[in-house]
């Protein structure tokens, strides 16, 4: 009989039908990204800096070049 921890580790583990289909929706995304344009890779850049900048600040003081960039693509 095994221990409680390999029952616990069991059900935690992803099952491979939900890994493959993370892995195909990873390709995708990928792929999707490859073929923007530079202006909207800048943009999306320029969000992800905008939506991480207050929980970064909440931990800590940020540096002058931490702040998100102040343009708009």
């Amino acid at each position: 009989m095994g221990s409680r921890s390999d029952t616990t580790t069991e059900r935690l583990r992803p099952s491979p039908e939900l890994i493959a289909a993370l892995r195909a929706g990873k390709t995708s995304l990928r792929q999707e990204r490859a073929g923007l344009s530079l202006r909207e890779k800048v943009r999306q850049v320029i969000e992800l800096q905008r939506l991480q900048y207050p929980l970064l600040a909440r931990q800590r003081v940020l540096r002058s070049w931490e702040r998100p960039w102040e343009i708009e693509p």
